[in-house]
């Protein structure tokens, strides 16, 4: 069996499409990214003027709003994959709370108030 990854039409995990800011920091640096598509397992962080390379560790912040009250997600993440536009990471180990948040993201119930929201924004 091959460890390749997997190409978009064989996604294990549903991803939800963004268009939001967000903060990823290797250690070193923190770049303003835009994520463009999110699942339970990663995500898709288009990067300019951040130079990532596979397997490079990072933390993705990510402002939601659980209830109505802005808050910033840290998820720990690695990336698996570099396009010229930008880096597909999957994330690393999730508590319980960080796992329902995701879920909440990418699964949102109809009158859920867990929304990612642009840190730019109000």
């Amino acid at each position: 069996m091959t460890n390749k990854p997997l190409s978009a039409n064989r996604r294990l995990a549903r991803r939800r499409v963004a268009d939001v800011k967000v903060f990823a920091s290797d250690g070193v640096e923190l770049a303003n990214c835009r994520l463009r598509d999110i699942s339970v397992g990663g995500a898709f962080l288009e990067t300019k003027n951040f130079a990532l390379t596979t397997g490079t560790n990072l933390e993705v912040v990510i402002k939601i709003r659980p209830g109505g009250k802005p808050r910033h997600c840290r998820l720990p993440a690695k990336v698996i994959r570099v396009e010229e536009d930008g880096a597909a990471v999957m994330f690393g180990d999730l508590d319980e709370e960080l796992c329902n948040i995701l879920l909440d993201i990418v699964y949102p119930k109809s009158d859920a108030r867990s929304t990612i929201q642009d840190p730019s924004g109000p």
